[in-house]
């Protein structure tokens, strides 16, 4: 008879989700059937890659992710969160499931938001720059210090580490 037993031991596990993107169009805001705001929206990330014949910098394929922000927070942000604007993300990964029309079970893996800072440079109907407000939802987080790209030219993102200040 062999006893030979197997011990496993069990690592903590963690749901941390970090993400800088840019919303595919304005943030929406509806209530659930007891009244609690949730706030929608998608972001796409995409990875900056530099063509080596053409020696500029290009974007690959994006990846679209929803995050989704409750109650006081999702009112508090919505009007801020339009298409185009930069936002960094903090949350957890969440599965979705529901039963649509047809009555066929349907997923999706969303960003449950539990800090976004707007981190975009906004222009009003003048065309006049102006800084958006920095905006964010903290719930438990520190505030941290991000640099918005969007503004550089293809020729200021060198990724070379001769350029990092530390």
């Amino acid at each position: 008879m062999n006893n030979n037993k197997v011990k496993f031991t069990r690592l903590a596990e963690e749901n941390i989700v970090i993400l800088v993107g840019r919303l595919t169009q304005d943030a929406e805001l509806r209530r659930t059937n007891l009244g609690v705001s949730v706030c929608s929206f998608t972001i796409a990330i995409s990875k900056r890659i530099k063509d080596l014949t053409t020696n500029l910098w290009k974007n690959t394929n994006p990846t679209f992710v929803p995050i989704v922000i409750w109650r006081e927070q999702a009112e508090k942000l919505v009007d801020k969160l339009k298409k185009g604007i930069a936002v960094h993300v903090q949350g957890q990964l969440k599965t979705s499931k529901w039963i649509d029309t047809n009555g066929k079970v349907q997923s999706r893996l969303e960003v449950i938001a539990n800090r976004v800072q707007c981190l975009s440079i906004i222009k009003n109907s003048n065309n006049v720059e102006k800084q958006q407000n920095n905006d964010e939802l903290i719930i438990e987080e520190e505030t941290h210090n991000i640099v918005d790209d969007s503004t550089l030219s293809d020729n200021d993102t060198d990724n070379s580490n001769e350029e990092i200040p530390f």
